[in-house]
């Protein structure tokens, strides 16, 4: 078992804007699990995007966890199933999507590998470019589940003014169950209270027997922030929002463009 483990978010971290991971921080990366240290992929994307992204950067190590969906999954990678699934229950998510299309917001849902929406849409357009994912177009976004979503993701790609009103909305409706946050300003993240990338880092060093204290997260939004709370040390990009940073204990100088997360790294494993 690993002594020491790393939990890194993604975009806006690990990778840089081109969604990718340069070959100096892909080789220190390798490095460091070389020497010992466990490596848990965290994001806010889905699994099937999480898995292709790793694959196509080179990130699925032996031995990878992944924390998918704000942590509403936990998945491993050497079995290739989820540990951990929580999920939007479908009477709150059916009344989500209704909250979201009187604000005239985009809203969406997810099946094994693709993005469900009701029509092609620039906010669409966006996410597609940005995650590499395929399309579905269902008049009911919900329709496809017996369970529930594993969350339900809300765009505006012009300001948060219509996302802050859906965001108050849902929390003061569903709060004792479900949580809406950011992962970046333009993307609302609904999902179970209990999820949670704190909660998943919790679950994922006692599955692998690790004191939490031995802990680092690496983040920049503020779906990164129950991550940050919960390692035994903080590390926030450069480029992180101002919450993020007011919760670090480590704030690198260079920005994920400039593989800051490698200054870390190189501080807390070597």
């Amino acid at each position: 078992m690993p002594k020491k483990i790393l939990f890194t978010d993604m975009d806006g971290t690990l990778l840089n804007s081109q969604k990718q991971i340069s070959p100096q921080m892909h080789a220190l990366v390798g490095r460091m699990i070389e020497n010992g240290a466990g490596f848990v992929l965290s994001s806010g994307r889905t699994i099937s995007s999480i898995l292709k992204s790793a694959q196509q950067n080179g990130l699925l190590f032996p031995d990878t966890l992944i924390i998918a969906a704000n942590g509403n999954m936990v998945y491993d990678c050497s079995q290739n199933k989820p540990l951990v699934e929580k999920r939007v229950p479908l009477d709150m998510a059916r009344e989500i999507v209704q909250m979201a299309y009187h604000l005239g917001l985009h809203i969406q849902s997810y099946d094994d590998t693709r993005v469900i929406c009701q029509k092609s849409c620039p906010e669409m357009d966006y996410y597609l470019k940005a995650t590499g994912m395929k399309p579905r177009y269902e008049e009911d976004i919900i329709a496809a589940y017996e369970k529930g979503p594993v969350k339900l993701l809300s765009i505006d790609l012009c300001d948060q003014t219509r996302l802050n009103q859906l965001r108050a909305q849902v929390l003061e409706r569903f709060g004792d169950t479900l949580t809406a946050i950011y992962s970046c300003n333009e993307y609302l993240e609904i999902f179970d209270k209990t999820a949670g990338k704190g909660s998943a880092v919790a679950f994922v060093c006692d599955h692998l027997q690790i004191p939490i204290s031995e802990s680092v997260a690496a983040g920049d939004a503020e779906n990164d922030i129950s991550m940050l709370e919960a390692a035994g040390a903080a590390v926030a990009m450069a480029n992180a929002s101002p919450a993020v940073k007011a919760c670090a204990d480590f704030i690198t100088q260079k920005d994920n463009d400039h593989d800051g997360l490698a200054e870390a790294i190189e501080y807390y494993f070597f």
